[in-house]
């Protein structure tokens, strides 16, 4: 559990950021490759550090996309309990 909460906490934050700029704000229509562009411009997300969500996904044995996969399915079970808590804080 320790290694995938290291692998997907800082993804998390990128996917959630590449979400919020599409026409749905969410993560519902979110691609893989969708999520690869965004890793790979350094400038988009740029407190997402990118080392340590490589480090996390090889602690895990896993290639990038299937960190990537993994992550944006696991976003989308809990989404509207997110936007709901989200809504709450005033965000």
């Amino acid at each position: 559990m320790e290694k995938v909460l290291f692998a997907a906490d800082e993804l998390t934050g990128l996917i959630w950021a590449a979400a919020l700029m599409r026409p749905s704000k969410s993560v519902m229509d979110m691609e893989v490759s969708s999520v690869k562009k965004k890793f790979k411009d350094k400038r988009f997300a740029a407190g997402c550090s990118r080392d340590v969500i490589r480090r996390g996904a090889e602690m895990l044995g896993w290639e990038l996309n299937e960190l990537f996969e993994k992550t944006i399915l696991a976003m989308r079970s809990c989404e509207d309990s997110v936007k709901d808590q989200m809504s709450e804080m005033g965000y």
